[in-house]
Formats: structure tokens, C-alpha cells, sequence
């Protein structure tokens, strides 16, 4: 992936940035590393004399740094930046030499006012010699005007931008020129997909904590947060296996795996009586980014898709929950597909998988750069299912895990055997090893029996009766055989199809808690134990106890079965209030 697709998949994720107009390079180091831990692009204006060094005093302490090189106006300046290190370069007109210059570089160019989008797109397709469809679909990074200024005479102009992209489809349209916090929310409204660009943000950039304090505040406005929520934690959970939590941690959560296409029949109807299918997409390790990403979790995929519409559709999908897709693969020529026909009472659903030679199956060990996907990042998830597709897949797993140790990360990872995937034996052969580099184990009732041999007492799961109290057992041995941290187990009994208890158990070496149980009508259990994965990192990122990171966790989950599709929409408010003890669902006035 080349440093503009990096840059571009940066600014969609957090759509803002901030312009500096630099009195020195070190002004540069120091605005770079106060922004950078919000997601924050800095756009450095070649306004004064020092900004082509700061560029290159910014690169030089940070060589993986994503910069946006401003207020470009000649093919000379253009090059000077892309020398100095800039991703990205941004010019407040159309300026034919700068674009010249970009293209064939292969680099983000951004130009800008209230015209001339057309002839911009149509000189780029003509440079890479293609089509405007192509160049939207190939170089979406290019697929971008700068609106400025955003007001005149007092008026915003986000009609203009609207007029744009009802002849240039998708056209992503960078804001700026009169952009002040007031206004952001009206712009955000009216373009969801709006970048912004904050030169307000470094008014009084001497002030760092007042300029995150405002940084925040309008970044929380962009993404519909209540304002004051974090975008990042202030610090990072150890490596250290010595104890189970270690106060609230920083960085992004990775998770890598396979995201698929979901085709259900109707509520009630079998795959015989159906004459459509319910189009979705899932898989576990996309359902815990969603859910963290919800939850204003920096939350990053790793996986491979087809370079088709259906491909760009999964990217899309995982996109518009806020997930960081800049280091999806586009290889294959296949996206996974499952098909999923509910159960009711005592019928039990049915899942059909349709995964053999997908994307992520056939991507060769090597090819995905575990250093650059696990960059700034802080915990890493991964399952048993990404494992079972393939050989390679089983080996690019281990080579994410051991990167992820490497690099001090933590590393959660779900058992989630599925029988149709492999035979036990199989499993136990490929996970065993790969259980040195987890700290934080996930199963459910009878992964570990399957896997590991590892029974919990005189437990019957095929008839829904478990005994709590004997995963604690469960719990230890698995503790004392690989070393980890903690280790958690859903507890799911099976009244019927419709209707289930739900609960959870979580060891952390030194206390053994059960979860409160909860009687659930199921709406659509497929990703339950995704919800609760999430759950768990996101309450353990937050460093709280125990028995509150369990609580959490459970009453996330139980919350899922009640939402179809395999993504928990829930919010942290709705899992609070739950955990809290509001379980009657009432309706809210």
C-alpha cells in the first residue's frame, strides 16, 4: 500500500485535519506529536520558510509520519515536498502544474475553490490513463476537491458541494476556509463523509493541552459523540503476564481475520420457502472491530478482499462504522460467503459456509506487512476460525501473533472451533503453539473440550445443562497449561433456538468470577460471542476490575441477541444502563 493509499484511508477514518503555518521545524515535531495520538492528519502550510524543514524534521524523528503538505502552489513546491516527506499535497486552486506533478508521483494531490472539480478529475484519469469510473475505483485518493473557502458572506456553501457530487459521484470533498466549531456539526449534517480541515486548531498551539482539549471536541462532533468521550486512552496495558489488568491502555485494537458476505432468508423461512435472500456482511473478527469502532475504540482490520464491487462493499460496510480498513489486501477473486437460516423453538438454525478459495485464504505468508498493520496499535484479536480456512492462513495467524509480541502488544484471542471448518485433532495440532504469544483467552462452553480435552465436570451442553461452577476448573487448567493472563468462557444454555439463559465466568489468575444470568428471546445469535470479545477489550482497555469487565462483556453480548446481523449497534450507554441492572426494556420516552 503505497503512503498516499495509507494517508487517504487516515483521513477517511478521522476526517480532520490540522493546518499549521510553521514559525520553526521543531513547531512541526512538536504539532505532529500532539495530534498524531488523536488520528489527527497535519497539514503543513509552505507558507513560511521553515515548513519544507519541518516536513523533513517531522519525517526524520518519525520515518512512518502521514503528512499533508499545504497551500502548494507550483510544480517546483510540489516536488520540494514530496521530497521533504509530505503524503499528500494541497493547493487552494486548480493549479494544472502542481496536478501534473502529483500523478506522476502517484501522490495525493487536493486541489481547491469553487471550481474546477471536473477538469482536476479529468486531467488525473487522463495522467493514469483511465476512466473517471476507473480513477474513482483505482485511486480513490484522488477522488477529492478541496471546497474553500466554506462560507461567503456568512453563508455556508455545502450546497456547492452537494452539486458536486450529484454530477461526480462519491466525490469526497475536503472542507476549509471558515470552518470554525459552530459550524462543524451543520457541515457534518449535511456531508457525512466530510473532511475537515481545522486551522483553528493550531490558533494557540503553544497550549497543548487546551489544543487537544478543542481537538477533541470537534473530533467527537464529526463522529456524533458525546463531546468529552476519548478517542484514545492515556496509556498502554504491559506485556507482562504477572497480572490481569494494568490500568487503562492506548493505542489501536487489530483484529484480523475473514469479513464475508451474509445471505439469510426472511424471519420464519427456510432456505426451501425463500424466494430472496437478506444481504449482510459479518465474520468475527469484523464484528469486534464494528463493535469496538461503535464504542470510539481506534479499531483497525486486517484481512484480504477480491478487487471487485462485492470486495469494495465489505471495505465499504466496515467503513461506515468508523473500523480502519487501511490495511485490507485486495487480492483473490473470491469473497467468502455463509448462509445463515434462523431457528425457532425447537428447529435450530443452520449456517452453510461457502469459503473454499476465498481472499484470505489464498493470500500467501508475507504479504501482509504485520509491522506497518500493527503500527500505534495496542492490542491485537484474533480467532480459531481464520486459522482452519487454510495453511497459509494458519501461518500468517502465527505470524501476526508473534508480531504482536514482538511489538509488546496484548493479544486476545476466541477459540471459536467450528466443526465444519476442521476436525478437533486438527485444531489442537495448529492452535496449541500458536497459545504461547496470548495473554487473554476466549472460549465458549465446549471449546475448550473440543480443543484441549478439557471438560467441564458433568456438564451436558447438548442439553443446555452447565454447571458454573466447573469451568472454574476448566478455567485453571487452561491457565496452568499455557501461562495466560486471563482466561473467560460464555456459558450459553439452549432452552430452544428462541430462547436461551446467557451468562459468563472470567479467571484472571487470582479471582474466579461468574457473571449475573441472563434469560434471553433470541432475535439473531450469530455474533453473541463476538459482542462479548468486544466487551471484554473494551472494558479491560479501560482498566476496570474484574468483575466489571465481565459484567460488561456479558450485558454487551446479551444485548446482541436482540439485533439482527452479525454487528452489535449497541452503545456504551445501552450496555451500562443493562449492566447496571435495567434489564425490563422498557420503552424510552
Amino acid at each position: 500500500m503505497s503512503v498516499s493509499e495509507s494517508l487517504w484511508e487516515k483521513l477517511r477514518h478521522y476526517r480532520l485535519t490540522a493546518l499549521l503555518a510553521p514559525q520553526s521545524p521543531e513547531a512541526c515535531v512538536a504539532a505532529y506529536e500532539l495530534f498524531e495520538p488523536l488520528g489527527i492528519v497535519l497539514e503543513i502550510a509552505l507558507r513560511t520558510s521553515a515548513a519544507l524543514d519541518g516536513i523533513a524534521a517531522v519525517r526524520g524523528r518519525h520515518p512512518d509520519a502521514l503528512l499533508l503538505a499545504g497551500t502548494v502552489l507550483t510544480a517546483s513546491q510540489a516536488e520540494q515536498a514530496i521530497a521533504a516527506g509530505a503524503a499528500g499535497i494541497v493547493s487552494p486552486d486548480y493549479l494544472p502544474p502542481v496536478v501534473q506533478v502529483c500523478v506522476a508521483r502517484d501522490v495525493m494531490c487536493v486541489p481547491g475553490g469553487l471550481g474546477d472539480v471536473g477538469k482536476q478529475l479529468a486531467q488525473k484519469a487522463e495522467s493514469y490513463d483511465c476512466t473517471l469510473a476507473e480513477l474513482r475505483k483505482h485511486h480513490p485518493y484522488q477522488w477529492v476537491h478541496k471546497l474553500f473557502p466554506v462560507t461567503a458572506g456568512g453563508a455556508l456553501l455545502v450546497d456547492v458541494a452537494a452539486a458536486w457530487q450529484a454530477v461526480y459521484p462519491e466525490l469526497t470533498v475536503v472542507y476549509t476556509g471558515g470552518v470554525t466549531f459552530e459550524r462543524l456539526a451543520e457541515i457534518v449534517r449535511r456531508d457525512p463523509r466530510a473532511i475537515i480541515c481545522g486551522s483553528a486548531l493550531t490558533r494557540h498551539i503553544e497550549d497543548a493541552q487546551a489544543t487537544a482539549a478543542e481537538a477533541q471536541r470537534w473530533l467527537d462532533v464529526i463522529h456524533g459523540r458525546a463531546s468529552g468521550t476519548p478517542q484514545r486512552a492515556p496509556r498502554a496495558i504491559t506485556a507482562s503476564r504477572s497480572a490481569a489488568h494494568a490500568g487503562p491502555a492506548a493505542g489501536a485494537v487489530v483484529t484480523f481475520g475473514e469479513i464475508m458476505l451474509r445471505l439469510t432468508p426472511p424471519a420464519g423461512r427456510r432456505f426451501s420457502q425463500s424466494g430472496s435472500l437478506d444481504a449482510s456482511f459479518g465474520g468475527a473478527e469484523a464484528n469486534v472491530a464494528v463493535a469496538l469502532a461503535q464504542w470510539g475504540v481506534p479499531s483497525r482490520f486486517v484481512t484480504a478482499v477480491p478487487d471487485q464491487a462485492l470486495g469494495q462493499a465489505a471495505i465499504e460496510a466496515l467503513r461506515a462504522h468508523g473500523v480502519d480498513t487501511a490495511h485490507v489486501l485486495r487480492h483473490g477473486t473470491r469473497l467468502g460467503l455463509y448462509y445463515l437460516e434462523q431457528g425457532a423453538a425447537q428447529r435450530p438454525s443452520r449456517v452453510i459456509y461457502d469459503r473454499m478459495n476465498s481472499a484470505i485464504a489464498e493470500l500467501a505468508p508475507g504479504q501482509i506487512d504485520w509491522n506497518a498493520a500493527l503500527q500505534n496499535a495496542g492490542w491485537l484479536h484474533c480467532t480459531g476460525i481464520t486459522p482452519a480456512l487454510s495453511a497459509s492462513a494458519a501461518e500468517l495467524t502465527r505470524q501476526a501473533l508473534e508480531s504482536a509480541k514482538n511489538a509488546d502488544l496484548t493479544v486476545s484471542f476466541d477459540l471459536n472451533y467450528r466443526a465444519k471448518l476442521w476436525p478437533p485433532q486438527r485444531a489442537r495440532e495448529i492452535l496449541t503453539p500458536l497459545m504461547q504469544h496470548v495473554d487473554v483467552l476466549i472460549c465458549n462452553e465446549e471449546d475448550a473440550a473440543q480443543v484441549f480435552g478439557i471438560h467441564a465436570g458433568n456438564s451436558d451442553v447438548a442439553a443446555g445443562k452447565l454447571d458454573a461452577e466447573a469451568y472454574r476448573n476448566v478455567a485453571e487448567q487452561l491457565l496452568s497449561r499455557f501461562g495466560f493472563r486471563a482466561v473467560a468462557i460464555t456459558l450459553r444454555e439452549n432452552l430452544s433456538a428462541s430462547d436461551n439463559r446467557w451468562s459468563a465466568c472470567l479467571h484472571d489468575g487470582k479471582e474466579f468470577n461468574i457473571s449475573r444470568c441472563y434469560p434471553i428471546h433470541v432475535v439473531d445469535r450469530v455474533g453473541a460471542g463476538d459482542a462479548f470479545a468486544a466487551g471484554l477489550i473494551y472494558a479491560w482497555r479501560a482498566g476496570r476490575e474484574p468483575r466489571q469487565t465481565l459484567e460488561f462483556a456479558v450485558a454487551a453480548s446479551c444485548l446482541k441477541h436482540t439485533i439482527a446481523g452479525d454487528f452489535n449497534l449497541v452503545s456504551v450507554a445501552e450496555v451500562e444502563a443493562l449492566a447496571a441492572g435495567a434489564a425490563a426494556g422498557r420503552i424510552q420516552r
